[in-house]
């Protein structure tokens, strides 16, 4: 883990500065939520010293607005990029309405809008708390109500409701067993209110700090579910929801192994987290002895419906039991080399068996790598729908205050070389998801998978 520690007086100026002009001019109030897996300064050339300015008096203030117009029109100015970004901090302190605005809402806000400069949804700061949630998350074990969520951007929703178009958190899956399963949460519900905060263009890592608590508390949260009319396609229904669940301790296994007729081992790979390369080895390894002990499996259907992705490392250890050699993705770095992650040969299981793929558009990053390792080695027949289409992958900084940024370093490539940003990768055969593949997995997306493997024997 790389780490680069700054004064935080002169990095609460530099990026205070900095980044509030950046938010006026790249819709602060937008991106500061989106956050929708180089550094601004090189450590050599971070500021060592405060930018001093003369102090701002009211009526200087006046006198600045006299010559706005004329210093606009020769489109000329000696002051200094950081000088001017400072100024403006001073202006806010001394001038906006609200008193009780602190210099850490102001960094955070700063620091935001200067990622959202980038224009790269995925890079992004979490506070300490969120950088703490992440790891909570990545270790397997958290309180929350069991649901794994992502966003939906420009979400209008019912048109009787008259909203604006907003980025709003939507329920991918909620997890077997869990509370938000059990109290009837249901995949693509759109959350509309959690907490009582209304969500609309709210951060991810904000929802998800609302969702977390103490566990055997409640939360209540409201949700728009949209219902397909079997009439009028152009017009389904669309019912508003509330509920109220008990918060648990959710341990996730990001693994399960299910055994279908006539020997075909159906393996559930949920995300890729610390857990995910133990838990897929002993299932492959179950895979390949038999539900019996008596030889190995006759098909693998490796369900990726709704992954979200998770840790490069771990899609890497996990693509290599199953990719005997050679590259099972290729980044492509900001210097412009391409350096490819290889199989790593003494991890291969040499299975000799029909593997189907299941993916939905809700499959993303490493479980798109993984997808197309499989892919563009032969080695499995991809079934479904197209992916999400994050080809991007991002290092973890930490930040002196306890925070991080995730930052894109690199975009990767399958092994074949296909950019699949923004547009994924499209199935072997399309199969649209039944509503029992909604449900539980179980539908006509599943029997397709069943039906490939059993031709094949």
């Amino acid at each position: 883990m790389k780490q680069f520690h700054i004064n935080p007086y002169w990095a609460t100026r530099l990026m205070l500065g900095l980044a509030i002009v950046l938010a006026f001019g790249a819709g602060y109030g937008f991106r500061a939520q989106v956050n929708e897996s180089g550094r601004w300064l090189p450590p050599s050339n971070r500021l060592s010293a405060y930018l001093s300015l003369p102090d701002h008096k009211p009526e200087q203030l006046f006198a600045a607005t006299a010559n706005a117009g004329q210093m606009a029109a020769t489109g000329k100015s000696d002051v200094q990029p950081y000088a001017l970004l400072d100024e403006v901090r001073r202006d806010i302190e001394e001038n906006f309405y609200k008193r009780d605005v602190t210099e850490k809402q102001l960094t955070y806000g700063a620091i935001r809008g200067m990622l959202a400069s980038l224009d790269d949804r995925f890079t992004r700061f979490m506070t300490p708390e969120d950088y703490q949630e992440f790891q909570i998350k990545n270790e397997g074990e958290f309180v929350g109500i069991g649901a794994r969520i992502s966003t939906v951007e420009k979400y209008v929703g019912d048109p009787a409701a008259h909203r604006l178009p907003t980025t709003r958190p939507v329920i991918v899956s909620p997890i077997d067993g869990g509370p938000a399963e059990t109290a009837g949460v249901q995949t693509d519900d759109v959350l509309l209110n959690v907490a009582g905060h209304d969500t609309a263009n709210m951060s991810l890592d904000t929802v998800v700090s609302y969702i977390r608590g103490k566990s055997g508390t409640p939360l209540n949260i409201t949700v728009e579910r949209k219902t397909p009319s079997s009439t009028d396609a152009e017009h389904p229904t669309f019912q508003t929801l509330k509920f109220t669940i008990i918060r648990e301790v959710i341990e996730v296994h990001p693994v399960h192994l299910n055994w279908l007729p006539k020997g075909i081992a159906w393996l559930q790979l949920d995300e890729f987290n610390k857990k995910s390369d133990e838990e897929m080895t002993k299932a492959l390894n179950a895979v390949k002895n038999g539900s019996d002990g008596n030889g190995p499996a006759k098909g693998l259907i490796i369900d990726m419906r709704n992954n979200p992705g998770g840790l490069l490392d771990s899609v890497v250890a996990i693509a290599s039991r199953l990719v005997p050699s050679g590259p099972i993705v290729f980044t492509h770095e900001r210097t412009g080399e391409m350096r490819a992650m290889n199989a790593q040969k003494n991890r291969y299981l040499g299975l000799k068996i029909p593997i189907v793929v299941l993916v939905n558009n809700y499959s993303a990053s490493a479980a798109e790598i993984l997808t197309g390792a499989l892919k563009d080695n032969n080695l499995a027949t991809i079934v479904g729908e197209h992916t999400y289409g994050k080809a991007s992958v991002q290092v973890l900084l930490d930040l002196s205050d306890g925070g991080a940024l995730a930052i894109t370093t690199a975009h990767y490539l399958t092994p074949a070389k296909h950019d699949i940003s923004n547009k994924g990768i499209a199935p072997d055969v399309a199969v649209k998801a039944s509503d029992a593949d909604k449900s539980d997995g179980r539908g006509d997306q599943l029997h397709k998978a069943m039906a490939i493997i059993a031709s094949a024997e």
